[in-house]
């Protein structure tokens, strides 16, 4: 595949790369040449081939998505985790700006977010509705949530117990916080349209920085991104109210069959 270097045309939206891992296993062969020698070994690591995979499409969707929007080589792209679990994009090239990323994965998804100028997070939930959910709302959900959950007439409870549940992950994984906050001091609320409202947040920045989209992609997944921008770094000079209203979901298949036919990415 060949690449040209472009100027990249920053856009405040978020984009988001959807993969099944169906994909995955078609293009399985191809795509091991884009993880690193330490990528390669950790993917091993898993001891289920679904689990492989999932760990594959996260790293190789990451460096075609990332290619694409920067105009070269997805070997010239390497994501780097920090302890806390955050990836982070680096480039042998110094002259190109790097968007934020976040990888999710859940049942037959993998996701893949990235966005100039932001902290982001993005995260993919499985439906399991034979779960405790009282057990589950007590180690996840404030008072506030769990009220909301159980209030009469209210939507499915299994359904509003995972989109707090997706919220929180995605704003975990944003802040770079993950598993070691208490998840229970993150309030959230979500309305009857799935608008969401940020009510506490787990840290002195006001609440109204955030943006959120929640999601229910297909009967048995469902999605959710969190955005704060970042005022501070050079790309993120954006209008907010763009980068709120213009959410863009992409099917990574055409992406993986370019690069397995070695296309040129335009």
């Amino acid at each position: 595949m060949t690449f040209s270097t472009k100027n990249t045309a920053f856009s405040p939206a978020p984009e988001i790369w959807i993969a099944r891992l169906d994909y995955l296993r078609t293009y399985r062969s191809c795509l091991q040449s884009l993880l690193s020698s330490t990528e390669q070994v950790r993917g091993q690591r898993y001891l289920q081939q679904d689990d492989r995979d999932r760990y594959l499409g996260g790293r190789a969707l990451s460096k075609l998505a990332i290619a694409k929007i920067c105009g070269i080589p997805p070997e010239e792209i390497s994501v780097v985790t920090a302890t806390t679990g955050k990836p982070s994009v680096t480039f042998s090239r110094k002259n190109i700006v790097t968007p934020a990323i976040s990888i999710s994965h859940a049942g037959d998804l993998i996701v893949v977010a990235l966005q100039y100028g932001a902290e982001i997070g993005v995260d993919v939930e499985l439906f399991n509705h034979d779960v405790n959910l009282d057990d589950l709302m007590g180690v996840v959900c404030s008072s506030e949530e769990i009220a909301e959950i159980n209030l009469p007439g209210a939507k499915n409870r299994a359904q509003k117990f995972y989109e707090f549940w997706v919220l929180k992950e995605a704003y975990l994984k944003a802040t770079g916080e993950g598993l070691s906050a208490d998840a229970r001091r993150l309030v959230f609320s979500v309305d009857t349209t799935s608008k969401v409202s940020l009510l506490k947040s787990l840290d002195s920045r006001n609440a109204r920085d955030w943006d959120f989209l929640l999601r229910q992609y297909d009967e048995q997944h469902v999605i959710a991104l969190a955005s704060r921008r970042d005022v501070s770094r050079e790309a993120g000079n954006y209008e907010r109210e763009a980068a709120q209203n213009s959410h863009t979901f992409m099917d990574a298949l055409p992406l993986l069959r370019g690069y397995y036919s070695g296309k040129t990415f335009d």
